[in-house]
């Protein structure tokens, strides 16, 4: 099974993921508003490549009741996926 390629605002968001961690050491996590003042990119684009992050199992987004995202997470395989961008992203 092949893995599916990512775009380079999905690259950005792994990266960007990867580098909050690492500076928390995993103790806090990014939000959605803060990911869209980092990144220079439409919040619509944001919010879709956030879904299909989601839907690859590279992200994990925690939501309010009302469905809005609160926090978003890097799962293991978007651990291992970011540390192989990380030459070209860091």
């Amino acid at each position: 099974m092949t893995t599916p390629r990512l775009s380079r605002l999905q690259k950005r968001i792994l990266s960007k993921l990867m580098a909050d961690e690492r500076r928390t050491k995993g103790g806090l996590s990014s939000s959605h508003p803060e990911l869209v003042q980092a990144l220079p990119h439409a919040k619509g684009n944001i919010s879709h490549s956030l879904r299909r992050l989601e839907a690859q199992g590279l992200i994990f987004m925690g939501r309010t009741p009302g469905g809005k995202t609160e926090y978003l997470h890097l799962t293991p395989e978007g651990k291992k996926r970011a540390s192989e961008l990380a030459p070209s992203y860091d």
